[in-house]
C-alpha cells in the first residue's frame, strides 16, 4: 500500500495524515515498506529503523539488482535504498545504540 487508502480518507485521520511533515518508524516491522511509500506519496523525509524482514509474510521481495528474493537485513535495507526516486537517493546513518540501529532515511 503507498498510503492512498490513508491520504483519501475524509476523517481526521486522513486531514492528520496528509498534514504531516515527516513519517517516521523505530523498528516498524510491517509498516517499514508502507512508511517509505507513504512518505514518497506526501513527497515528506522519512526516517526509519529497519528490523524484521519477515521473508515469508513478504514472498514478493526481490532485489533490485539481481532479482533474488528478499531474506537477510542487508538484503532488506538495501531493498529500501533501492526505492528511492530516480535522480535522488537515501541515506543511511546509525544510531549510538547495540542491535537493529541502521536509520534510512531522506531529507
Amino acid at each position: 500500500d503507498d498510503g492512498k487508502t490513508l491520504t483519501d480518507r475524509e476523517d481526521e485521520v486522513g486531514k492528520t495524515i496528509s498534514r504531516c511533515s515527516i513519517i517516521a518508524g523505530l523498528h516498524p516491522d510491517q509498516a517499514t515498506e508502507p512508511i517509505v511509500k507513504l512518505a514518497l506519496r506526501l513527497d515528506v523525509p522519512f526516517a526509519i529503523l529497519p528490523c524484521c524482514v519477515m521473508p515469508k509474510l513478504f514472498p514478493d521481495r526481490k532485489q533490485k539488482r539481481h532479482g533474488d528474493p528478499v531474506r537477510s537485513h542487508s538484503a532488506f535495507c538495501q531493498y529500501l535504498l533501492d526505492m528511492a526516486p530516480s535522480g535522488s537517493q537515501f541515506r543511511v546513518d546509525y544510531l549510538d545504540f547495540i542491535g537493529r540501529n541502521k536509520v534510512i532515511y531522506s531529507i
